[in-house]
This record gives C-alpha cells, structure tokens and sequence, in this order.
C-alpha cells in the first residue's frame, strides 16, 4: 500500500510538472545533440524548444573594436589557452547577448499570457581554473586565488558600480531573474594580478530555467552558455593606438590643471 501511495504522489507531480513547464516545449519533437552555440546537451529536435539565444563577444584578435572578425575566428580562440589576455593595467569590454526565444509558443490562435520569463534566469560567472586537473580544481580557494591572479567585473566603464570579484567567494556569481530585471548588454573586465601558467580564469554566461522549484526542476532544459578564458599577463599584447579624443568638448569656462 506504501509502494502504490508513493507512486500515486510521484504520478500527480510529474503531471503537475508537465502542466505548469508545458510538456510541448519540453519533450516535443524528439532528442538530438547540441554540439553548437553556448554549450554540450541534449535538446529537443524542434529548434523551437531551446530557451534562447546566449553569446559573449570580445576583442579576441586585439584588434581595438569588438567585431565579426573575432567572431569569425570560432569558440576556439576564446577557449584555449590562453584565451583573452588582459594586461595587469588594462580593462576591457565584454559584449553579452542573452536572448530568451519567443518562438517557442507557435503563433496561432488567440494570444495567450502563457510566459516563461517567470523560471527564466540569466547568470554571469567568474571562477578560477587549474588547467593540470580534468575538472578544473584547486586544492583549496587560497592556491587558486594565488595562481590565477585577480579580475573585477564592473558595469560601467567608469568602475564606479561592481559587479564580481574573482577573489571574493561571496561575488563571484551574480544573476538577472527575467521576472524582475534584465542582463545588460555589456560589461568591462578589469585584470589586476597576474595569472600563473598553468591557470586562468573562466567567465561564463548562462541562460537557464533555474526558478523551477520542487520535483519540476528535475525535468528543466539544458542551460545555453557561453564563455571565455581570461589570463592576466604584463605587459599585455599590444594592440592598435587610435586617437579617441573628442572633437568637441564643453569647459563650462573654467580653468584647467595649470600644474
């Protein structure tokens, strides 16, 4: 009698689940591999059914503009070692795409209020690297924090609102749930020690159904990522001088550093 209650109650759970995360969008045409965009999964075969669009864009090829030549160069170039190197006195900008899709919900009859922004959760990770271990690990946070140096995340260019702090545990994941905010479109990655060869840092962004409680979270999608390894080095690699000045700047009529 145990046995059969506790099939009974696993029964009504999977069919609440399926009801409130829609059993279309989850299990709807099939499985197949996913071996493009932001990450390795399963997915459904209906290109309808993935949660969207995930993308970070940098100046891989040191260029001095973020352009669809580094994105011509693939994921590799962001990927191995050493990926983007940042020198120790240098600060760069992180274009990042987080698209949910909107085509998951065929357009035909009447327009429903049927969102998923409510379990939809974008994240932006940073976190130290031993590339000598399969997984990734230090021994402790201290030998990682020694060898894979320093890096701060700031919205702005102007470093006045943080974001991450690779040698903080307690900022080094922050998250935009789609039910109160949005990710922005870009960020600025300041390096300010050194990475020892053997290390790097990984700074991912994720689109993922996270909100889900309880035994429906079980049956989630595959979360789509991006990401890229970051090195600190000095000096860093030299990149193109452009003249960035203004033409046009307003003084108010005051008096400038005469020192």
């Amino acid at each position: 009698m145990k046995t059969k209650t506790i099939l009974t109650s696993a029964i009504v759970a999977l069919v609440v689940c399926f009801s409130s995360s829609r059993a279309d969008a989850q299990w709807g045409g099939g499985f197949g591999y996913r071996p493009w965009g932001g990450g390795y999964g399963y997915y459904r075969l209906s290109p309808l059914n993935t949660l969207g669009k995930v993308k970070v864009n940098v100046d891989i090829n040191y260029s001095g503009d973020i352009t669809q030549t580094d994105a011509a160069l693939g994921n590799g170039a962001k990927r191995n070692p050493y990926g983007l190197v940042i020198g120790t006195n240098e600060m760069t900008k992180f274009m990042l795409t987080c698209i949910p899709n909107q085509d998951r919900r065929p357009s035909m009859g009447e327009p429903t209020t049927k969102m998923d922004f409510h379990k939809l959760v974008c994240s932006l990770e940073i976190r130290g690297v031993n590339l000598g271990d399969r997984l990734g690990r230090f021994a402790s946070f201290e030998e990682e924090v020694s060898q894979v140096g320093r890096i701060l995340v700031w919205l702005d260019s102007s470093r006045r609102y943080l974001l991450l702090d690779s040698a903080d545990p307690a900022r080094r994941r922050i998250e935009w749930p789609y039910a109160s905010s949005v990710p922005p479109q870009r960020v600025y990655v300041q390096a300010l020690e050194n990475t020892q060869p053997g290390a790097a840092f990984l700074v991912t962004l994720e689109l993922d159904d996270s909100n889900k409680t309880g035994v429906c979270r079980a049956f989630g999608e595959p979360a789509i990522w991006d990401r890229v390894l970051v090195s600190a080095h000095t000096p860093g690699i030299p990149k193109p001088y452009e003249d960035r000045t203004p033409v046009w700047v307003f003084t108010g009529g005051g008096v400038g550093n005469t020192k």
